[in-house]
């Protein structure tokens, strides 16, 4: 069995144990998960403060939201930070809180420093949709690219992430 399955039927395995009210468990994917989700979420906030109590506040939607993960449909990672992220964009908009780290002219300059053209524009993809809260059609336009470019490199990137988290 590869390390990802491996992963993913540990993953399974702790989510039915929280699903059944099981402490322990959430407590092992929040040892597990907790360093990627609090990066996540600090991009968003751009406060260390802030990001732990959103933090909190995602773990606890984790527990009362589990039953609506399904394993057949996402991972495990890719279901956290979806609420993740959604805690973190409705917090800092309810705090008023702008995250001055993303302007358009970062994206528009892809291509710089060590990372491929290809790489920076995942990254550029990612940051606009999923730490902006922008829609599709809104990222891509700021990026001046095609939606469904928009789309395949937000995909990879989330790979990429996975590829990464699972190192």
């Amino acid at each position: 069995m590869t390390e990802n399955s491996t992963r993913k039927d540990e993953d399974q395995r702790l989510a039915i144990a929280v699903k059944l009210r099981d402490q322990r468990s959430l407590s092992l994917i929040y040892n597990k998960y907790a360093p990627a989700l609090m990066g996540f979420i600090y991009r968003i906030a751009n406060d260390k403060e802030i990001a732990e109590e959103i933090l909190n506040t995602t773990f606890l939607k984790i527990w009362n939201q589990i039953g609506s993960f399904d394993a057949s449909k996402t991972s495990l990672l890719t279901w956290l930070i979806n609420i993740a992220r959604r805690t973190a964009l409705d917090e800092c908009k309810h705090a008023q809180l702008k995250n001055p780290m993303h302007g358009e002219a970062v994206y528009k300059q892809a291509g710089n420093g060590d990372e491929s053209f290809e790489e920076n524009s995942q990254k550029a993809a990612f940051d606009l949709v999923y730490y902006r809260g922008l829609s599709c059609n809104e990222a891509a336009a700021t990026l001046n690219i095609p939606v469904e470019s928009l789309r395949t490199n937000i995909r990879a990137a989330i790979q990429n992430l996975k590829t990464v988290h699972a190192v």
